[in-house]
């Protein structure tokens, strides 16, 4: 960089030298210890509108992408405020062509002209907040905003239940103070869910999910110690799905590449003293075939183990899930799936009516295992006649080809011969630490990886939705991979229950905080119903597509640099996205980072009811 150019951040500007549109006059006091860097320019191919402007910069002052600037103006004599973000900025030179700048030197790279260079900079910028819908006049002067001028662009004065969620990126080194979104749109009263986007590895958007978590958990506790009796505080239920590898089975454990000096002001800058890792999270993986044990996780400490028995996926409403999207799509096949699932059911009302309990009928002829139902499969695909007739000799054969790929392949989560099994229950009273359920054991079997979820949301669906729901209680349901479990197109009867809660559950208290790194492969009905989406490094074919293309071309581009540090927050009310800085996690996001054991936030079994409110 030439040594001439200095940071516009720190070269200060006499106030009285700079006047409102070049008339002469004296800036307003509200700017007072304000740095002017330039003035607005409106040449024709360079209008400003409602939304955007230019600007040009005196010689010796830098400005970079991504600053946030102040713009004043004077309409009809009155005085005006622009809040806008640096989208591009640009060095032109006098000359008219290349040529011109070659024949200069003469092509000579070591020919140094006889006179200064008259080149000059200037800056484009989009409008986050303006005080009157019409473009800023020329000459008006623009300022580098303060952190309090960075909070008004976003809106944050006019929200009443916001949360700081990172620190606003100023320039390429620079923030201007924390950066806060408004719960209202993320639980439920104003739209609700939370969206991340981003490539493999570089995106970290597990790890933002993450940091979302965790700043809701302090914020509920600070709550619950405040006011432990007020019904309106925040109660939140963190339900973390780990979709790859065991990644997030170490998030109690301190990461090894959090360095405190390096990294704690960041947190200090949320008003974070001390941040530690989760605290007593529970952990629940697949149960192993032939044992009462969850499958090796590499935790020291207690996995508590999940499967289901045929008499618990009819209880609880489970069978339909067990199959997949080419199976609901053939109307047979589907009849005869709800058919037997009538003819296993038998269901009781209580006497006032309030609740129905559903349960595995019991009989000589009725089947209580899954390998009982499997012969009972095999013996109606070869029966001439009787009560089952009307449904075709294929679709039986395709039900039980179905039917014993499922109970071999996921004989641990299904439990071929018991009649109880181990079902996650996932419903809680007040806030906890997260409970984190793996389903990377159970890879290669997407299938049962989905009627895992639709089990877990099934269960929140009716739990919310129920005489017994608890009012206020929020439910987080993390989920990456989201393209996997609700793809575009899918109409099979998970995706259709995730696309319900999506639709209509935020306001029952189930909010979705999901990620992919393709958005334009889920559901539309899911991304849609998002009101707070985030980028992460994304890359230019995914940001092409439809999804994304209320998005500027200066907001893609950044897209596809941000390191991994860094994210792009879209709330409905942000006219660009927030572009802030994330806290490095202290706690660790894989094995490999863990800390030894004794260096771990807390022990790993809880031994806090559930009803009970963990603390850090």
């Amino acid at each position: 960089m030439d040594d001439s150019y200095q940071d516009a951040t720190s070269v200060p500007i006499d106030d009285e030298s700079v006047s409102l549109n070049g008339n002469g006059g004296t800036t307003s006091s509200t700017i007072n210890g304000s740095l002017c860097i330039g003035r607005v320019g409106a040449p024709p191919q360079k209008e400003a509108t409602s939304t955007n402007f230019f600007f040009w910069l005196p010689p010796d002052t830098l400005v970079e992408t991504t600053q946030l600037i102040t713009c004043l103006s004077r309409l009809a004599g009155v005085p005006y405020t622009y809040y806008a973000i640096v989208s591009e900025v640009y060095r032109q030179s006098r000359k008219r062509s290349m040529g011109a700048e070659i024949d200069e030197a003469d092509g000579d790279l070591n020919y140094q002209p006889p006179f200064e260079n008259d080149g000059f900079t200037y800056a484009s910028a989009s409008i986050l907040r303006s005080e009157v819908f019409t473009p800023p006049q020329e000459r008006s002067p623009v300022y580098l905003a303060s952190a309090d001028d960075a909070r008004t662009a976003y809106g944050a004065e006019d929200i009443t239940n916001s949360l700081d969620i990172g620190l606003i990126k100023n320039g390429a080194n620079q923030i201007a103070g924390p950066g806060c979104i408004d719960l209202d749109y993320l639980l439920g009263t104003n739209g609700g869910h939370m969206n991340v986007n981003g490539s493999a590895g570089r995106g970290t958007k597990s790890s933002f999910l993450l940091f979302v978590i965790w700043l809701l958990l302090h914020k509920a506790r600070l709550e619950a110690r405040s006011r432990p009796s007020d019904k309106n505080r925040l109660r939140i239920v963190p339900i973390i799905l780990n979709v790859k590898g065991l990644d997030l089975f170490y998030i109690d454990r301190k990461s090894t590449l959090y360095n405190e000096q390096k990294h704690l002001a960041d947190w200090q800058a949320l008003g974070i003293a001390d941040p530690k890792p989760f605290e007593n999270a529970a952990f629940y993986a697949p149960q192993m075939p032939g044992s009462d044990i969850a499958v090796p996780t590499g935790r020291t400490g207690e996995v508590k183990p999940y499967s289901w028995s045929l008499s618990d996926i009819i209880a609880q409403g489970l069978f339909s899930y067990l199959f997949a999207e080419v199976d609901a799509n053939d109307s047979n096949f589907s009849a005869l799936v709800m058919d037997i699932e009538s003819w296993l059911t038998t269901e009781s009302t209580k006497n006032d009516g309030s609740a129905v309990t559903r349960s595995l009928r019991e009989g000589k002829e009725i089947p209580q295992t899954f390998s009982e139902l499997l012969v009972w499969v095999d013996k109606q695909r070869q029966e001439d006649k009787g009560r089952w007739r009307n449904h075709h000799t294929s679709t039986w054969k395709k039900l039980y080809r179905r039917l014993l790929r499922l109970v071999y392949e996921c004989k641990g989560v299904l439990r071929v011969d018991d009649q109880v099994g181990k079902p996650l229950q996932v419903t809680r009273s007040d806030t906890i630490d997260p409970l984190v359920i793996d389903l990377s054991t159970l890879a290669g079997k997407s299938e049962i990886q989905r009627f895992v979820v639709a089990t877990i949301l099934r269960q929140l669906v009716e739990a919310r939705t129920g005489a017994k729901a608890q009012p206020g209680l929020i439910y987080l349901v993390a989920l990456d991979e989201l393209n996997r479990f609700a793809p575009r197109g899918a109409t099979d009867a998970i995706t259709k229950l995730i696309e319900n809660v999506a639709a209509e559950m935020r306001s029952q208290g189930i909010i979705l905080l999901g990620a992919q790194q393709q958005a334009s492969k889920v559901s539309e009905k899911v991304i849609e119903n998002v009101a707070l989406r985030v980028l992460g490094r994304t890359g230019t074919l995914e940001l092409d597509a439809t999804a994304w293309r209320f998005l500027s071309a200066s907001a893609k581009s950044k897209a596809t640099v941000l390191p991994p540090g860094e994210k792009l927050v879209i709330q409905d009310n942000f006219r660009e996205p927030m572009h802030i800085r994330v806290p490095f996690p202290m706690w660790a996001m894989n094995p490999k980072e863990a800390a030894p054991s004794d260096d771990r936030a807390a022990s790993p079994t809880s031994t806090i009811p559930d009803e009970e409110i963990a603390t850090y």
